[in-house]
């Protein structure tokens, strides 16, 4: 059976940011992953982007936890969720305030067959 995780507050705090590489005014903190699947808070200054390169063999989910961003021109305020399905490009710029994304990585099973459609 699986465990619960759970990082309170005070545990995300002194959990460590990376720069993510390429990316000036952008850092990463990751909250948990196993094998190819990640969740990371990633954090953008204002106006600091990332090119949003398509993921060939994964979904992402992305809630914008705080800030704003132009994602794949579209402008996702705090509060917004985003599905950016594989081999879709979605690059993010900063709104002026900066943002905090919470972003969540899972890989398609077996490298290629979607997952049902909810709804």
């Amino acid at each position: 059976m699986d465990r619960l995780t759970m990082l309170d507050s005070a545990e995300i705090d002194r959990l460590p940011w990376w720069p993510v590489p390429g990316c000036p005014g952008v850092a990463a903190k990751d909250l948990w992953s196993a094998g190819d699947q990640h969740d990371a808070l990633i954090s953008y200054r204002p106006g600091c982007c990332t090119p949003g390169r398509p993921h060939l063999t994964a979904h992402q989910h992305i809630w914008v936890v705080a800030g704003s961003a132009m994602i794949a021109g579209r402008t996702a305020a705090a509060g917004s969720y985003l599905h950016v399905p594989p081999r879709t490009a979605h690059p993010i710029t900063a709104g002026p305030q900066g943002c905090l994304l919470l972003q969540i990585h899972r890989p398609l099973p077996h490298g290629g067959e979607h997952p049902p459609t909810l709804g």
